[in-house]
């Protein structure tokens, strides 16, 4: 099987990681009124259903864009960050998001929420 494209080490990862706690983190803290969550995991099975069920109802999908999101419909934990997922296609040279295609969210939050890389 070929590598991956876009495969860092774990050094990078930790770059960036660090890059956000520096510039992000106690912007997302001071809004969010507690530590803010720092991760999402989905199982490989969730993922793997996820690309299949979009390949399936989307016959131009061409890959996924991950967004972040602040979840405000949940009680707990309120105003914490979350990433979901969101089929593109390409037109005109562009991957775009497919309008109105269902988006995948609902990752476990880290543990703890604000916990660093790696957990």
């Amino acid at each position: 099987m070929p590598k991956p494209q876009g495969i860092i080490s774990a050094q990078e990862a930790q770059t960036l990681n660090d890059n956000w706690t520096n510039l992000r983190a106690k912007a997302n803290e001071a809004a969010a009124g507690q530590p803010d969550n720092r991760s999402s995991w989905y199982s490989l099975d969730d993922i793997q259903n996820f690309l299949d069920y979009i390949k399936e109802n989307n016959d131009n999908v061409n890959g996924v864009r991950f967004y972040l999101g602040v979840e405000t419909t949940k009680e707990d934990p309120k105003g914490m960050t979350t990433i979901f997922m969101v089929p593109t296609e390409e037109k005109d040279g562009k991957n775009i998001d497919i309008e109105g295609a269902e988006v995948m969210d609902r990752g476990l939050r880290g543990d703890p929420p604000p916990a660093n890389y790696p957990q």
